[in-house]
C-alpha cells in the first residue's frame, strides 16, 4: 500500500484535534494510517513538521480566499459581508485544521510562530483596510478599527466550537446572520 503524505496529514489532523498535539505520538499517527513508524519517517521528519503543514495549509487557504475577494470590485458593505462569509467557510471547510490552528500554534518553533503571526496580522490588516475605507466614505461608524476586526474574527472563529454540520443552519446562513449583526452595529 502506498503511503500518501496527504493521508498522513489528514490522520494527524484528526488525532491532534481529538487528543491534542502533545498527547499524539508518531506511533499514533502510524497506527491511524495503517503504516509502520519507519514508513512514516520516510515521509516526514518529525511531528512538528506535520503541525507546521496543517497550520500553513490553514493560512494558505485563508490568504487565497482573502486575496481573491480583495481583487473583486464591490461596495464596502458587500465586501464586509463576503469577508464574513469567507471566514466562516474557512472555519467550516476544514474544522480540524482550524481547531489545531487556534489551539496548537503555540507548539511551533519561534521562527515559524513568528512567521504565522505575521501572516495572521496581514490577514487582519486586509479586513482593517476595508473598515477604514468604510469609515472614510462615511458608510461605517468611526470605531476603533483593530478592535472591530478582532470582534468580527472572534465571532466567526468561535463557531468551530459549536457548529454542527447536521444542525438546522448552514455556514452561509450563519454568515448572513453574523453579517447582519455586525453591519447593523457598524453601518451609519
Amino acid at each position: 500500500m502506498h503511503l500518501d503524505r496527504g493521508k498522513i496529514i489528514e490522520a494527524a489532523a484528526e488525532l491532534f484535534q481529538k487528543k491534542g498535539y502533545t498527547a499524539t505520538s508518531l506511533r499514533d499517527i502510524a497506527e491511524k494510517t495503517g503504516f509502520t513508524k519507519a514508513a512514516l519517517y520516510y515521509h516526514i521528519q518529525n511531528k512538528e513538521d506535520i503541525l507546521w503543514e496543517i497550520i500553513d495549509r490553514t493560512m494558505i487557504t485563508a490568504e487565497r480566499r482573502m486575496r481573491e475577494l480583495m481583487e473583486q470590485d464591490m461596495p464596502v458593505l458587500e465586501r464586509i459581508r463576503r469577508i464574513i462569509l469567507n471566514h466562516i467557510l474557512n472555519v467550516h471547510d476544514h474544522t480540524a485544521y482550524i481547531a489545531i490552528f487556534f489551539t496548537e500554534t503555540s507548539h511551533l518553533p519561534p521562527e515559524k510562530l513568528s512567521a504565522i503571526n505575521a501572516r495572521r496580522r496581514s490577514y487582519e490588516e486586509s479586513i482593517a483596510t476595508v473598515v477604514r475605507q468604510g469609515v472614510a466614505e462615511g458608510i461605517l461608524k468611526d470605531m476603533k478599527v483593530l478592535q472591530t476586526v478582532y470582534g468580527i474574527l472572534g465571532m466567526c472563529n468561535w463557531t468551530y466550537h459549536w457548529y454542527n454540520p447536521q444542525g438546522p443552519q448552514t455556514p452561509v446562513e450563519i454568515a448572513d446572520l453574523y453579517a447582519r449583526i455586525i453591519l447593523d452595529g457598524l453601518a451609519t
